[in-house]
This record gives structure tokens, sequence and C-alpha cells, in this order.
């Protein structure tokens, strides 16, 4: 699936969108090794949807053994111009805002029957500062709580690779990576909920504000502007 994202700025992208029906126990994880990384060097580390806060993946499927993997690609032939090859910064913005607004989206429509793991840290709170990066003991809004999908130890590249065949890319040396790639996870106890939700993630990407255009083709009228817009 192709959509059109509109930036604050009035920017159209378009992105790949792809999404797959998956036993939870496919998510390649090591709980101690990927929330390492997270402690070395992320400067997230500490808030409520981050280590040391979040679950092991392993013991959330024991729980919830269904899920939903959502990816979202910004290939790089669609970034603006003026941005050097190894700048990703706003392929990185666009793909987080999306992702989350998505997913936030879909656990509208099923309260208290998903386990939701976004692509970066918990945008539960909004513009508000994170409870636990306040010293606070509990999370303000534990209905709108989100874990980083490698907080809770998923490896994300051989997960990418064994349930999409998608390789994640990496610049190096000044190259430009052919795209950049981000995914989330929505887990459940319910066996038919994730296939629910694939058979409706066009209609909820066409309901949100940022996303002018949802299909599976750019060869229509409207997205062909859009994309000739967006390449300039």
């Amino acid at each position: 699936m192709w959509i059109i994202y509109t930036d604050p700025r009035s920017r159209n992208f378009p992105l790949e969108i792809g999404s797959r029906s998956i036993a939870s126990a496919q998510l390649c994880n090591d709980y101690d090794r990927i929330t390492g990384y997270c402690k070395d060097g992320c400067p997230d580390y500490g808030s409520g949807g981050c280590p040391p806060h979040a679950p092991a993946v392993a013991q959330v499927a024991e729980k919830n053994p269904h899920g939903i993997l959502i990816y979202a690609k910004f290939h790089s032939r669609f970034k603006p111009p003026e941005l050097t090859a190894d700048d990703f910064s706003l392929q990185d913005t666009v793909l987080s805002d999306m992702l989350n607004q998505l997913g936030y989206a879909i656990l509208a429509e099923h309260k208290g029957q998903l386990f939701f793991l976004t692509c970066g840290h918990c945008q539960g709170c909004g513009q508000e500062a994170c409870s636990y990066k306040l010293g606070e003991a509990a999370c303000r809004l534990p209905e709108r709580r989100a874990y980083s999908i490698a907080a809770t130890g998923v490896d994300v590249t051989p997960t990418l690779k064994n349930v999409f065949d998608i390789t994640l890319q990496w610049t190096k040396g000044g190259e430009q990576a052919e795209y950049i790639i981000k995914v989330m996870g929505l887990l459940s106890s319910d066996e038919e909920l994730p296939g629910v939700i694939e058979q409706n993630l066009g209609r909820v990407l066409n309901r949100l504000d940022c996303i002018k255009w949802a299909g599976d083709s750019l060869d229509s009228p409207e997205p062909c502007q859009m994309l000739k817009d967006a390449e300039g």
C-alpha cells in the first residue's frame, strides 16, 4: 500500500506501508542485549515506554500470543534535494509521526485489547514530559502508554527480514540509503483481532489528518500530482 503523508509545512511525501498478522513468538528478541543499547546511548532511557520500565516481549507474548506488524518505508528518492545523503532526520520524523498517529488511532478503536509496541519512545502524554522523567512513580495516562519496540527486547533487523523479507539499511560513508524504514507492533490475546486491524488498515489511514491519500497504487490522478509535487 502507498500513502501520501503531509507534514506541518504542507509538503507531501509518498510512503510505502506494509502489514502482516503474526504469532507474537515470531518477534526475534534478546532483551538484555537490545536494551543494553538503549541504556548506553538513548536519551529516552528511563521514560515510561523505555527500559528499565518496559517488560520483555517474551513475557508480553505469553498473554498476547497474536499480533500484527506494520512498517512504513520512506524511499530516499522522495527526500527534498537539499538534504545530504547521510541526513535522514526528516525521514525519521515523518515515519515516527505517521506510525504513532496510526497506532493511537487503532488503539482508540480497540480499547483495552492491544499491547502497543511503538517505533520510538512513548507519545501517550503528547507534549507533556513523561511522568517517569519527572521522577513520579506511575504513568499518568496508562491507557495511552506505549512501549518502544526495541525497549521490549525486539531485534528489529532479523524480525523485518523474517516477516517481510526486508533488509534494514544503514547509511555508510556518505552513501544514500535506498530507504529508511520503521516498524510498530500491536499484540493481542484475541486471535482474530490482528486480521481485523489489517483488513481495516486503509480505512484508518484515510481518517488520519496527516494522510491525504491511501491506496494500492500511486497511478491515479490525485496521488500522481502529489508525487510530482513531492519530487519537485
